[in-house]
């Protein structure tokens, strides 16, 4: 009887610690976050050496797109009328460069305008090509353009004939400029030559908050995410791109990022050495694909890319993502034509809307991305770096993680 008594206790410890082990185990394959893989190095001559085994956090595939979106609302006064008198004079200007250049410069001229109290003329849009000029409502919505200001400021649809072969003066302004600095620079020449034309430049590529400034002026928080809205047209492409981009892959789950990221940009001046605060300026599309798999986004995820057509150097990123796209293959062969002159477009307003941006380099078009992105509650920008951190938020974009870039201003 006792030798059975025995044997029943050792088969009961047996079976206890079976269980033990047992739920150890489904807790490892479904709770620890934690797991041992082996670990290689390459030697140089293309063979690999074992080094031991070593503990990391495993990847947690949802982590770097960051669903969630920022919720944010304008707070700009919807009440932006002018003073109600007869408008005398006309301010004129043109919009040069890329549609992130076009949003400072329309407000500029429309803060101007009420300010000074003369009549908009709407511009013209200069083209990729020398001597190239588009009509204002060949991009944009003319229509909601003058209703959305309607009252705010009054507006021509075209130059009046008494102006043309006149020498008018030319006043260079600088971007999100305000009302004090109509008030100052800009009134008195206006009062004393009746017409103005007006040139905005950019003297840095960072669209930081203006300081002392803790809002933007209304009237340009209404221009640049209300009144300045693509025509038809043109928003039905860049919206059939990015529908294609959501579709092409199922595995993507819907989801992509929008790389900015051109091959000319790699030899300019602004691509030598470093940013004031040390960091490298540009990145090469190896580097690119390194950073987006280090920081946890697979293999099989969609990118975009702002490069006209294709690059050689860009096999490197298809060999680590190969759902690398151009624009090119995403527009509808029987639209090509018709939209070749608009690429700077659908590459601004297809960054502004994807999931996640990621700049290559630090330019302007950075910046305005991030100010389109702010207002849409989008802010999965991350910034390369050369860093060994497998963390996203160590790589969030500086106007987010401070809250620092003018958007900021329109919004709570």
């Amino acid at each position: 009887m006792a030798i059975l008594d025995i044997r029943q206790l050792v088969a009961g410890i047996l079976t206890f610690s079976m269980f033990i082990m047992l739920g150890n185990m489904i807790k490892k394959d479904h709770f620890d976050p934690a797991f041992m893989d082996q670990v290689t190095y390459n030697t140089g001559d293309g063979s690999a050496v074992l080094s031991g085994q070593s503990l990391h956090k495993a990847p947690n595939p949802m982590e770097p797109w960051k669903n969630s979106v920022e919720t944010v609302k304008p707070c700009w006064n919807k009440s932006t009328r002018g003073s109600g008198n007869q408008p005398k004079g006309y301010i004129i200007f043109s919009l040069t460069g890329g549609a992130h250049l076009h949003l400072s410069q329309v407000a500029n001229a429309v803060l101007v305008a009420k300010q000074v109290k003369a009549t908009l003329v709407l511009p013209g849009i200069s083209g990729n090509k020398a001597g190239e000029k588009r009509d204002f409502g060949d991009v944009y919505d003319v229509h909601n353009f003058i209703s959305k200001l309607n009252g705010t400021v009054n507006i021509a649809y075209r130059q009046p004939p008494e102006l043309f072969g006149r020498k008018l003066p030319i006043a260079r302004i600088p971007s999100l400029i305000s009302e004090a600095y109509v008030t100052a620079n800009l009134e008195p020449l206006f009062k004393r030559k009746g017409n103005l034309k007006i040139e905005t430049y950019f003297s840095t590529p960072n669209m930081t908050k203006v300081e002392g400034m803790k809002y933007m002026n209304s009237v340009s928080c209404i221009v640049m995410f209300e009144a300045l809205q693509l025509q038809a047209g043109l928003q039905e492409l860049i919206d059939s791109v990015l529908e294609k981009l959501k579709t092409l892959n199922q595995e993507s789950h819907g989801r992509f990022i929008a790389v900015d990221w051109r091959a000319e940009m790699l030899g300019t001046k602004r691509c030598q050495g470093t940013t004031t605060n040390g960091k490298k300026s540009c990145f090469i599309a190896p580097e690119v694909g390194q950073f987006l798999n280090m920081i946890g986004f697979e293999k099989n995820t969609t990118i975009y890319l702002t490069q006209d057509g294709w690059h050689r150097s860009l096999d490197a990123l298809t060999n680590t993502f190969p759902n690398t796209y151009t624009k090119e293959s995403l527009i509808p062969l029987d639209k090509v034509a018709k939209f070749s002159d608009f690429t700077d477009v659908i590459d601004f307003y297809v960054c502004s809307r994807s999931d996640v941006f990621v700049p290559a380099f630090s330019r302007l078009f950075y910046a305005s991305v991030v100010g389109q992105r702010i207002a849409l509650g989008k802010t999965q920008i991350y910034d390369p770096a050369q860093a060994t951190s497998s963390d996203v938020d160590d790589y969030i974009s500086f106007y987010i993680s401070r809250k620092n870039h003018w958007a900021y201003s329109c919004f709570c």
